[in-house]
């Protein structure tokens, strides 16, 4: 009895490897991402209006999908001919990710797709001076700081490539749309961090991400199943144009 027992034991773990050989399986390792921007930083030395800074986390499920999030932080001051304005704040992203790279060319190493980001910006702004001129005189006059809280969505195609282990590189556009800058007054702000200049609806942006890659699980992914071929077949060929080259021949 306990030989026949180990033989069914060891039937079934046969079983299974021929299963299992049957197909095509990828190993995908999955991740817990953390990621600096570098595009803020660079861009300071482009337009010294903006000091940005941000950083991303994201964790895998899957081969394809993700959630990531992030915080960022964002100083603006400008000072113009009528008038000196500043904000400052952070700001909060959360959103899933999508990698449309099938698994066998991603390979848990490359990423093309896009992420969409709910974003809340908590952000105070204020005007020092803001001088008005007309056939009187020159009024001069002030803002005070205020507190408020905006918040916009944001999309982010972009691609990203392992360069070595544990290490990526990537880019995103990130294109924002507000929902509300937090004001409830005509008194709009200037540049909401986060989101960017408030004179529209509609911003962009971009982000360079390097990313610190660390694999948490590997996946079996089966690619494609086998199966048996076919018994192999004699085509009949059809020639329309042809005669049959056997003839019966009958005398008359």
């Amino acid at each position: 009895m306990a030989k026949a027992t180990y033989v069914f034991i060891i039937s079934l773990f046969l079983l299974a490897g021929e299963q299992l050989a049957a197909q095509d399986t990828l190993m995908v390792p999955l991740h817990i991402r953390i990621s600096a921007d570098v595009a803020g930083p660079v861009g300071y030395f482009i337009n010294n209006d903006l000091k940005s800074f941000s950083a991303l986390g994201s964790f895998e499920f899957n081969e394809h999908w993700s959630v990531s999030g992030g915080t960022g932080y964002s100083h603006f001051s400008v000072s113009k001919e009528s008038y000196d304005y500043s904000s400052k704040g952070l700001t909060f992203t959360l959103g899933p990710d999508i990698n449309l790279l099938k698994p066998k060319i991603s390979e848990g190493r490359n990423f093309i797709g896009f992420g969409l980001h709910y974003c809340l910006s908590f952000y105070s702004h204020e005007t020092p001076r803001m001088e008005y001129t007309n056939q009187w005189g020159t009024t001069v006059a002030s803002l005070a700081s205020s507190n408020h809280v905006g918040h916009f969505i944001e999309l982010t195609p972009g691609v990203r490539t392992e360069l070595f282990p544990g290490v990526t590189m990537g880019w995103n556009i990130a294109l924002r749309m507000l929902l509300s800058d937090g004001t409830k007054s005509n008194l709009k702000p200037v540049y909401m961090p986060g989101f960017g200049d408030c004179s529209s609806r509609v911003t962009t942006g971009i982000y360079y991400y390097i990313s610190i890659s660390i694999p948490y699980h590997t996946k079996r992914i089966i690619i494609k199943p086998k199966t048996e071929d076919d018994e192999d077949e004699v085509p009949v060929e059809n020639n329309e144009t042809g005669t049959d080259n056997s003839v019966n021949n009958t005398s008359f």
